[in-house]
């Protein structure tokens, strides 16, 4: 393998590791609500993640990496199912297929809304921005908000009441635009 083909291996294998790091919440909520089992939720997303990694050149770059890993945790809870049944313990396989189908489908619109979301925060002025930004960092309580800015608390959650609601009302447009809501 010449100096260019390692680089670019390298850099796939980053950005394949960068996918399966970004999905990790959402792949283990997406199993949770097929198990409803912490441990078994656990087991599952390990095995999960074993096999995002086997089968990573089989992702095509530039379609949705959730439907795919979704499609692949689907299978290991069904094996996961398949395992419990040998073991005694019955599941119902329309109701896994019902759960599996909302799930994936709230994914969805949790996608459509975390990028309306995103559009609509560009879309507020810099003052507005970062009053939500610094609000919602780890030390962003409005009580120490408000001092940094020399506001008081009360005149703070109003600027995040006031922004917030022009949030919703941006995201609520936007999707309605797209034909969702």
């Amino acid at each position: 393998m010449n100096k260019n083909e390692q680089q670019a291996s390298e850099t796939e294998t980053e950005e394949h590791v960068r996918l399966i790091a970004q999905a990790q919440r959402r792949i283990y909520a997406y199993i949770f609500a097929l198990v409803h089992h912490p441990a078994d939720a656990d087991d599952i997303l390990q095995e999960t993640n074993v096999v995002l990694w086997r089968k990573r050149n089989s992702y095509e770059p530039g379609t949705n990496y959730f439907a795919w890993a979704f499609a692949i945790a689907r299978l290991q809870v069904l094996s996961h199912r398949s395992q419990q049944a040998r073991k005694g313990m019955i599941y119902n396989d329309q109701l896994l297929d019902e759960i599996a189908n909302t799930a994936s489908t709230e994914s969805e619109q949790y996608d459509r809304r975390n990028a309306a979301l995103q559009n609509c925060l560009q879309k507020l002025d810099a003052t507005q921005r970062d009053l939500i930004s610094r609000r919602y960092q780890p030390d962003g309580a409005v009580n120490s908000l408000a001092a940094d800015i020399g506001k008081t608390s009360k005149a703070v959650s109003a600027s995040l009441r006031r922004v917030r609601d022009k949030l919703r009302q941006c995201i609520e447009r936007t999707l309605a635009a797209e034909g969702h809501s």
